[in-house]
């Protein structure tokens, strides 16, 4: 009698592992990797939108792959101008962005707009929640120093 209560609690173990295993992610981005706004691992999200032709948006782009290199806080970009297939691969490459970009317009998953001003990164928290929208060019510090503050207002209850 145990061993059949192990076997069954067995099998539904492994049918949610299968079932969450099946889970569709949020977006795909050009480089094959499934993003999703939750993380597993508690890292937020910076989730860049740029276009080609934003020269403020160049200026940022080396600051994020730096940021996105560490590994500490998730980067993924969005063209504001919508290209995809090969056209948004070689913007990609003529940019020089090495985090990963999506084709699928993130912003109704969010519930928001387009942005006015470019470049925007909208920060979201391991829960996949919009928390808030940074305009203008960013850095690495500035992105880490505004998800700090953040994170200590969730500690101090607020």
């Amino acid at each position: 009698m145990r061993q059949m209560r192990f076997f069954r609690g067995g099998w539904v173990a492994f049918l949610f592992i299968i079932i969450a295993g099946c889970q569709k992610p949020d977006f795909n981005a050009i480089d094959g990797q499934k993003i999703n706004l939750k993380d597993s691992q508690g890292r937020w999200l910076a989730l860049n939108i740029w276009a080609e032709w934003c020269d403020p948006c160049r200026e940022e782009i080396p600051h994020l792959n730096s940021l996105s290199g560490k590994g500490e806080i998730r980067v993924v970009g969005y063209d504001f101008d919508e290209e995809k297939g090969q056209p948004l691969k070689d913007k990609v490459k003529s940019m020089a962005i090495a985090f990963p970009v999506i084709e699928e317009n993130p912003l109704p998953l969010l519930g928001v707009k387009s942005p006015q001003v470019l470049p925007a990164t909208y920060i979201i928290n391991p829960e996949g929640k919009l928390v808030d929208t940074l305009y203008g060019p960013q850095t690495g510090e500035s992105i880490k120093g505004y998800i700090s503050e953040q994170q200590q207002k969730v500690k101090a209850g607020g």
